[in-house]
């Protein structure tokens, strides 16, 4: 009983900081909800819970991922195959701004990251005016294939091969090189 009541449980309607989202992520036919929590300045949780169309307090998430990322989640989207993409950004269209997009889907019993995309705009005061760098990456880690892109040249394939990564083990430091600002 203690480790239900440890457990945090999502509440809608007393947390305005929720966004939920409706899919099928394990393709069973039935619904599933998924729903971030995320208070203001806060880190992003996810709760995934198979099988359930209607909200049920008292249900224990099948999956409970803290700390998915400490960037403003500004929205969850499905593409009607299972996959959950969760998108988030830093700056949020301020003069130094990132936003990226993890894509999550449900493959063999177990939660994947099968997807990320960052795409970055950051503007930086110089004695010359303002001096903008651009640049973002794709990655689908199910086919093993990533583009980047700089400034306003057309995205190039990355020269390595992608394996989806564990939801669990996922973290920013989990990103490729190519996809940090700066890197080049």
């Amino acid at each position: 009983m203690v480790a239900l009541a440890a457990t945090p449980k999502p509440t809608l309607a007393e947390n305005p900081a929720a966004l939920e989202l409706k899919l099928d992520i394990d393709q069973d036919g039935e619904t599933d909800r998924a729903v971030i929590m995320q208070e203001p300045g806060g880190p992003a949780s996810l709760y995934i819970y198979l099988g359930e169309e209607k909200q049920d307090p008292s249900r224990k998430p099948d999956l409970l991922r803290m700390g998915l990322t400490e960037d403003r989640v500004i929205d969850l989207q499905s593409n009607g195959k299972g996959s959950l993409a969760i998108t988030s950004c830093f700056g949020c269209g301020a003069s130094r701004s990132t936003e990226e997009t993890v894509t999550i889907v449900y493959r063999k019993g177990r939660f994947l990251v099968g997807g990320y995309s960052r795409s970055w705009d950051w503007n930086q005061q110089t004695s010359s005016g303002v001096e903008t760098t651009l640049g973002g990456c794709d990655i689908n880690y199910l086919t093993g294939k990533g583009t980047v892109s700089k400034d306003l040249e057309a995205a190039k394939p990355i020269n390595r091969r992608f394996k989806p990564i564990s939801l669990k083990d996922w973290s920013s430091s989990s990103r490729p090189r190519a996809c940090t600002f700066g890197a080049g």
